[in-house]
């Protein structure tokens, strides 16, 4: 299972989709409470915790809280926009082997990156992580995907490529919050898809695809796309006030049950209550999600995409993910892209979150790509799929 801790909703810059606070006194979780939550969610079998914000290295205990998590075994994941990164802190992060960090590139230059990040930002980030590759540290990067950066997904691949990022995850801006502004609908999610499977097959000797080393996994789309979301269940984030969110883009939905920390229980109440918006929902479900053969197991779906569509939590899914992969397929040798499918499979089924019943669409593992690299990350079976 997932934790998501967010350190402070403070942040120095102003990205166009981001729903942050730029003040300084935006609220800060203390560190004592983070560490208790940290201890609950390990106790409950929580294995991956990303430490996030806001910017999580405005947070001045982060080194602290880095150090308890890893302490306690958890696989890290730092979010950051690495800009307040330096020599200093980028040493300090060396001695977290379970530990990675993602910077967020929306563009592969000045002229689409700053339009959405800010002026400067393009420069500043390209030089931190270049730093935290000559420093042996496992960085990837975090591309928000919209109609303003979706012809250039390509040239941000090949710069991961040129660079020697280890890892990039590409997803859809949400239309939530600042995301309203952004032009979405379910040929932006088909057109990423498919650019992010044509580079994979165009460059197979350079991205890694893990396999079973003994027993073939049978690609199924069905498994990777109809699992009931894992909102609440599966998947928690913390924010600095201690709301428990069972997923941050329908934390302010009316219908979605609000839960503060105040021990372990308190991630099993909410799943509890999510339990019960579910119940009963797949003889409600209207349009395509009414009539498929996977509505008992799916559920309609990724609840975030129904929302950022204006749409009920009963109501059809915008952006079936089954459907557009199905499409996709065609469109490709078939021996690539079940190669791909069988990989995909096998990331979803052996990471320490998985689950037979449930997935985040947005976090699957067709959105992201790992880069062949080298180092103590990849010589274990437990790194990030």
């Amino acid at each position: 299972m997932a934790l998501d801790v967010y350190l402070t909703n403070a942040c120095n810059l102003h990205c166009r989709y981001c729903f942050n606070l730029d003040r300084e006194d935006a609220p800060r979780i203390p560190l004592d409470d983070i560490q208790t939550i940290l201890k609950a969610g390990y106790e409950r079998r929580n294995r991956y915790v990303s430490i996030t914000g806001g910017e999580p290295f405005l947070y001045k205990q982060i080194f602290e809280v880095l150090d308890y998590a890893h302490d306690l075994g958890y696989w890290i994941n730092i979010l950051s926009h690495g800009g307040l990164l330096d020599q200093a802190r980028i040493q300090r992060l060396k001695k977290y082997w379970r530990a990675r960090i993602r910077i967020s590139l929306d563009g592969p230059n000045r002229e689409t990156h700053d339009v959405l990040r800010g002026k400067g930002t393009f420069d500043n980030t390209m030089a931190k992580i270049s730093m935290l590759i000559e420093n042996g540290l496992n960085v990837g990067i975090g591309v928000t995907v919209s109609e303003n950066n979706l012809p250039q997904v390509e040239e941000i691949l090949n710069l991961c490529l040129d660079k020697g990022i280890s890892f990039v995850r590409c997803v859809p801006v949400a239309r939530v919050k600042k995301g309203k502004a952004a032009t979405v609908d379910a040929s932006l999610h088909e057109g990423l898809l498919e650019k992010l499977i044509e580079f994979a097959i165009q460059h197979k000797n350079r991205i890694d695809l893990p396999q079973a080393e003994n027993e073939p996994v049978v690609g199924s789309l069905d498994a990777l796309t109809t699992r009931r979301c894992m909102a609440g269940k599966h998947f928690f984030g913390i924010t600095p006030d201690k709301k428990i969110l069972p997923c941050s883009l329908i934390a302010d939905h009316p219908e979605i049950p609000k839960v503060y920390f105040e021990n372990a229980d308190s991630f099993n109440e909410l799943g509890r209550q999510m339990d019960a918006i579910f119940a009963g929902m797949m003889n409600r479900l209207g349009g395509i999600c009414g009539t498929c053969e996977f509505r008992e197991v799916c559920y309609g779906g990724c609840l975030a995409e129904k929302l950022s569509f204006d749409r009920r939590l009963d109501e059809e899914q915008p952006v079936c993910t089954k459907l557009i992969l199905e499409r996709i397929r065609e469109r490709f040798e078939p021996a690539e892209v079940d190669r791909m499918v069988r990989s995909w499979t096998w990331q979803l089924t052996n990471s320490l979150e998985a689950c037979d019943s449930h997935a985040c669409m947005r976090q699957a593992p067709y959105w992201s790509m790992n880069f062949k690299a080298q180092g103590r990350w990849s010589e274990t079976a437990l790194r990030f799929n």
